[in-house]
């Protein structure tokens, strides 16, 4: 039998606003309870682990997207379909019902329009848009990390072969190519070029990906925990796990480059920065000051600490609350695909596009998934989230999990590194 079952959701008319019917969970760290109205603009990926952690904190959500049917539309929040930036005294009414607003997307134009506006509105907007500027190009961030004197991957062509070309604007694996050779590089750069992007050729770093969050506000960091990465072979994010296994020295490493650049980069808000690692040295590979996708789940569930609630605490509160990154438990993230007769963990690409998610308990043995399952469906995806004592326990967890699905719906599951035609 199926382990849980996707909960009911209405939708009423989303010009006044709809409330779709999910489970938020139970609220793992919050101060500020259910009294808190958050507005989260954007409903795809990053919409949704605003809303997800949102919810878990106890606040009410209002979710904004120009689409019906985002990912985060699924999840139990009051969702109004339209352009923030369209009707301005629409949008105030809105915004101005709510306590704080926090963006999700990186639309520029809906980012401009809510840092020029939230501040007439009087409400507090959680997201610094200079940061965001900078850490949204490759080439003004690899400039900061210069300045800095972080370590970060050769530039080329210092770096030779193999390296990694990649767009300045681009977000996560979007555009990424690793060549080999002079043709390589010239086709990769030839493409990206062609699609009018600014290429950034540098050094290749095999190793650990890890990742960490730092919220930054008057001036005082709170660091939190760290997550590791892993990959598949489109080199998206295809799994988080936490706490990392790894030299306290690397550790110690990453958390003071991480509070330098927060510094540097005069942050007043929260930001992620990735890493790979290489020997004990974490090379800075890019940074986001903005929510991000997956790893701040995983950090919930690990250690207890919801990053959009020390954030919104932070802002609504006028410093940062005391927070406790220490591990409680192991926590493995991951993303399945159910198609054509297999399951795979793939990337959080599969998860764009799957439309409104229902969050559901104890599914196959996980302790959450985030899914747009359906009874009789043959193509679906989830995100999976098991939790264990530790991090092999909740490994064990997540390795079971796909099995079960296997096992339920009589499919193939494809090994690691396998290609699907």
């Amino acid at each position: 039998m199926l382990h849980g079952s996707p909960h009911a959701h209405e939708r009423a008319d989303a010009r006044t606003g709809s409330r779709n019917g999910a489970d938020a969970g139970v609220s793992l760290s919050s101060s500020q309870s259910a009294r808190m109205r958050l507005a989260v603009v954007g409903g795809k990926l990053q919409g949704t682990e605003a809303a997800y952690l949102a919810l878990k904190a106890g606040y009410e959500v209002v979710l904004i997207d120009r689409r019906v049917d985002v990912p985060a539309a699924g999840l139990d929040v009051i969702q109004h379909v339209m352009d923030i930036t369209a009707d301005r005294a629409r949008s105030e009414a809105l915004l101005g019902t709510c306590d704080a607003i926090l963006p999700a997307c990186e639309d520029e134009a809906t980012l401009a329009w809510l840092a020029g506006h939230a501040p007439r509105f009087g409400v507090p907007l959680l997201f610094d848009l200079p940061a965001y500027e900078t850490s949204s190009s490759k080439v003004a961030s690899n400039q900061l990390f210069a300045e800095l004197d972080v370590p970060r991957p050769l530039p080329w062509p210092d770096c030779g072969f193999p390296a990694v070309v990649k767009p300045s604007t681009a977000s996560g694996s979007i555009g990424v190519s690793i060549v080999n050779d002079e043709q390589e590089l010239a086709a990769a750069r030839t493409a990206l070029e062609a699609d009018g992007h600014m290429v950034v050729v540098e050094e290749f770093v095999s190793g650990p990906s890890l990742s960490l969050e730092v919220i930054r506000y008057g001036g005082a960091a709170a660091v939190l925990q760290p997550t590791a990465l892993e990959f598949d072979r489109f080199y998206d994010c295809k799994r988080v796990t936490a706490p990392v296994e790894a030299d306290p020295a690397l550790l110690a490493a990453f958390s003071t480059a991480t509070e330098l650049i927060a510094e540097g980069i005069d942050l007043e808000g929260l930001m992620d920065i990735e890493v790979m690692v290489h020997g004990l040295s974490p090379k800075v590979i890019e940074i986001d000051a903005r929510v991000p996708s997956q790893t701040p789940t995983a950090v919930l569930h690990s250690c207890d600490v919801n990053i959009v609630a020390v954030l919104a605490e932070a802002f609504m509160n006028g410093e940062l609350p005391a927070v406790d990154c220490s591990a409680r438990r192991g926590a493995v993230y991951q993303h399945v695909l159910v198609e054509n007769g297999t399951v795979e963990v793939l990337g959080e690409h599969v998860m764009g596009s799957a439309g409104p998610l229902t969050l559901m308990e104890d599914f196959f043995g996980c302790h959450e998934a985030l899914t747009n399952y359906r009874h009789g469906a043959t193509r679906w995806a989830a995100t999976l989230i098991s939790r264990g004592d530790d991090l092999a326990q909740a490994r064990k967890i997540a390795d079971e999990a796909v099995e079960g699905i296997a096992k339920q719906f009589d499919l193939q599951v494809l090994p690691k590194g396998e290609s699907r035609d």
